[in-house]
């Protein structure tokens, strides 16, 4: 989660803040938030895969990622959150409420660098709101995501088509062990990209894998860390 002095975070808000206010809450799965928020669009509107912050604390701000935009202004946006860590964002995500007025910072959009046309995306909970707003662009990506054992059948009911696993006391064992598998069975043929989110440990002992099994070169592997052991930020 970024960090600056407070004077730094209300500049920032002065320029990139949106207005915005929060019409729905939900909870689709143990673990986490949906959010419907009405917010003044950026220079070129909103896009699914669009990054926001929200300022938690004056000098405390947290990154997440627009699923979904709808409205007949193409101002409603929706935002999936994990709470499955502890610490000041997810406390105050929690107390949010319909009718909650806030301020989002956002600037235009700067897409997910993506290679290839059918592709592998792997990630945990923090990055499925991510994940999900970019591979909903084609049936034919295949998606695997590491989730708490409660909430795979919620996720799962909500896309079928996604494969989610329950996580083991190791962040990213129960993804790996999927991906080896993957790789022996064939279940990776005919992809030429991959894009792999979250764990930072996890996505390097992925990355390993593809790049050693010569499964994909490294040019078509994109990679983004949310969080880190020790460093959650959440």
């Amino acid at each position: 989660m970024p960090k600056a002095p407070a004077v730094i975070g209300s500049l920032f808000e002065s320029v990139f803040g949106r207005p915005s206010h929060v019409l729905d809450v939900a909870e689709p799965a143990p673990g986490f938030l949906e959010l419907e928020v009405r917010a003044a669009p950026p220079i070129g509107g909103w896009h699914p895969g669009h990054e926001i912050q929200l300022r938690v604390a004056p000098g405390l701000t947290r990154r997440y990622t627009v699923r979904a935009v709808s409205g007949a202004d193409a101002d409603r946006i929706g935002i999936l959150v994990a709470t499955d860590a502890e610490g000041p964002g997810t406390t105050w995500m929690r107390r949010l409420r319909a009718g909650t007025g806030t301020t989002l910072l956002a600037g235009p959009h700067l897409p997910l660098r993506q290679n290839g046309t059918r592709r592998l995306y792997l990630g945990d909970s923090s990055a499925l709101g991510a994940i999900n707003a970019y591979a909903q662009s084609s049936d034919g990506h295949v998606v695997t995501v590491e989730t708490s054992a409660e909430a795979v059948s919620s996720l799962t009911s909500r896309w079928p088509r996604y494969t989610f696993l329950a996580a083991t006391s190791t962040p990213g064992d129960a993804l790996q062990a999927w991906l080896e598998r993957a790789v022996d069975d064939g279940t990776l043929t005919g992809l030429d990209a991959a894009v792999l989110l979250g764990h930072a440990q996890s996505i390097q002992r992925q990355r390993r894998v593809l790049i050693d099994r010569q499964v994909m070169p490294r040019r078509a592997l994109t990679t983004k860390p949310y969080w880190a052991n020790g460093k959650q930020g959440l």
